[in-house]
């Protein structure tokens, strides 16, 4: 739904400030405790103006894990057709820490993970879509590239790292760690990617954050 009158560009920009808003308000209370007047005050817009772009909070909640499918969509690109990284387990570790940074970074990214794991509508197959998807399509690329153990089943797997990594944001959320998530990152991978990876690679990767 549009403003009469209201230039493209604008609404656009409008509607990304609202899904900023949203971000910030959810990442603080959850969903259930986010309200729509607070979102509308966080993002400086009249409540006509809120309904002129989103017709719901459920709405808005779609637009916030959008923005997370937007990432990991990217993955599945690169892992698809993309160029090949010297290692696609290193890879995996990078990917892992680049979003962990988008998340301390990033509201929306906060609020999508924070939809994700809280009891409410969003936690649902549908929110795990993107990111189980891209780790499956970098480990059936690390299996072709014969990195993994033969007992590695990609999909299958792709559901434990994911909880994993689901898990790890739900304590530091919990004990309100977040700023050491880089590091319980790292330590999950320290647990995990020797069942993981052959010996040769796995000799060979750094499983903490890129150096900056």
């Amino acid at each position: 739904m549009q403003q009469r009158g209201e230039p493209a560009d604008r609404r656009e920009r409008t509607a990304q400030r609202i899904v900023e808003a949203a971000g910030i308000v959810i990442d603080r209370h959850g969903y259930a405790g986010a309200t729509t007047p607070e979102i509308q005050r966080v993002a400086g817009v009249s409540r006509g103006g809120f309904y002129h772009h989103f017709a719901s909070k459920e709405e808005l909640g779609d637009a916030v894990l959008a923005h997370q499918d937007a990432f990991f969509r990217k993955v599945s690109e690169q892992a698809g057709s993309g160029p090949a990284p010297v290692l696609w387990l290193q890879a995996l570790a990078d990917i892992s820490h680049q979003y962990t940074a988008s998340i301390l970074a990033d509201p929306v990214l906060r609020a999508a993970v924070r939809l994700s794991i809280e009891p409410g509508p969003y936690q649902t197959a549908t929110s795990y879509a993107g990111p189980l998807g891209a780790v499956t399509a970098v480990l059936n690329a690390a299996r072709d590239a014969d990195e993994i153990q033969d007992h590695i089943e990609p999909a299958e797997t792709a559901r434990t790292l994911v909880g994993c990594y689901s898990g790890v944001q739900l304590l530091a959320l919990a004990l309100a760690e977040r700023d050491a998530l880089h590091q319980q990152v790292s330590a999950m991978w320290s647990l995990i990617m020797p069942g993981l990876a052959r010996g040769p690679v796995l000799n060979q990767l750094r499983l903490g954050p890129p150096a900056s």
